[in-house]
């Protein structure tokens, strides 16, 4: 996001602010409390659907006016949250005088949500993660990535600094969870991240995301690139592309990758091709969500991102009460999943859900123990 398109944004979110306690102010003055609850209760649904349209849909709204919906998003939870600072301050006033106090605080808290949203989005932390099995006979260290969406809410600076941190790790190798580019990314962007991806002197291994072959372009302007144009720019950098496919890292280690559930092309699960018997199994997925699959490949380990981790409240949340995996530690089968929230979001530069993360992943042979 340039500096002119956040200056647009934040005179949104004000105008949304401004917009939504102009519709309250009557309610304020004089509705009870029952009716104050009930508001609060829509209020509530109104940020999960602002959330779910700002993220989660492929719709043409979210496409074209997703400044607007994040601007409303802002302007609700900060007078969600203004409901439940200034709740004392109503009883006790009895509502006089409270309203320019409310006024105050909702659009203090609309600001502040919008600027540690921001900071959230630009901190990047290295999660640490260890797994120990009789199959593996000497240790492996990894780091696996997802979700940069670059070009779309994360900076180039904060991309750059994060890949040389990764590669002062000096890992086994480095694993890229699909997503690393969108319909918002430049041909520009997208060599110049592979470019620095690929001269990390570790072998780097992919596998695509639903946006890395910008399939919604006509919705965000025009594709950037080509399908062929990406493949041809990896291959160049020296990374390997998993398309359905495995690899065996050493005799005791076998990584896959699995298509993205949304190209028609992915196979079954029965479809792929024989894996070494008695190997730790790394899959890689980029989406979590088909659990009939994790437990079918019979993995050991299963590593995906996709959710974001909601990246806006209270997705989470909401993604784990419908049954759908969000975040962290899960198992199926003899799978244990691990959901990562991605090393940023998609299109505004705002997360208010977990921090964004890589992972550093140990495997340790259970005679280490």
């Amino acid at each position: 996001m340039t500096f002119g398109l956040y200056v647009i944004w934040v005179v949104q979110t004000i105008a949304a602010y401004a917009i939504l306690f102009l519709i309250q102010l009557p309610m304020r003055r004089h509705a009870g409390w029952i009716l104050r609850a009930v508001v609060f209760a829509v209020k509530l649904v109104l940020l999960v659907a602002c959330a779910y349209l700002a993220v989660a849909s492929d719709s043409w709204i979210t496409w074209n006016l997703n400044y607007t919906i994040g601007a409303f998003y802002l302007a609700i939870m900060g007078d969600l949250l203004s409901d439940i600072v200034t709740l004392p301050i109503v009883i006790i006033k009895k509502r006089e005088g409270s309203i320019t106090i409310q006024a105050i605080v909702s659009l203090v808290l609309t600001l502040l949500v919008l600027i540690l949203g921001a900071v959230n989005m630009q901190s990047v932390k290295k999660n640490e993660l260890t797994y120990t099995s009789e199959k593996l006979t000497r240790r492996h260290r990894f780091v696996f990535l997802s979700d940069l969406h670059v070009g779309s809410s994360q900076s180039a600076e904060v991309v750059e600094k994060t890949i040389l941190e990764i590669a002062s790790l000096r890992p086994d190798f480095v694993v890229l969870g699909g997503d690393i580019t969108d319909e918002f990314s430049t041909e520009d962007e997208m060599v110049t991240t592979y470019s620095l991806l690929g001269s990390m002197d570790i072998p780097v291994y992919f596998i695509y995301g639903n946006h890395d072959r910008q399939p919604n372009a006509d919705l965000a302007g025009g594709a950037k690139f080509s399908p062929e144009k990406l493949e041809e720019t990896l291959r160049y950098y020296g990374i390997i592309i998993l398309k359905d496919e495995w690899v065996q890292i050493s005799p005791d280690l076998v990584l896959m990758g699995r298509e993205d559930k949304s190209d028609p092309s992915r196979l079954a699960v029965e479809d792929l091709k024989p894996r070494p018997e008695n190997a730790y199994v790394v899959n890689i997925d980029h989406s979590p969500y088909q659990t009939e699959d994790i437990i079918a490949t019979k993995a050991d380990l299963q590593l995906s991102g996709h959710t974001h981790a909601g990246q806006y409240f209270p997705l989470q949340l909401v993604y784990n009460l419908t049954g759908y995996d969000a975040y962290g530690s899960y198992r199926y089968g003899e799978t244990d999943l691990y959901v990562s929230s991605g090393i940023a979001g998609w299109s505004l530069p705002l997360r208010t859900e977990e921090h964004c993360e890589y992972l550093l992943v140990d495997l340790i042979p259970a005679s280490y123990r």
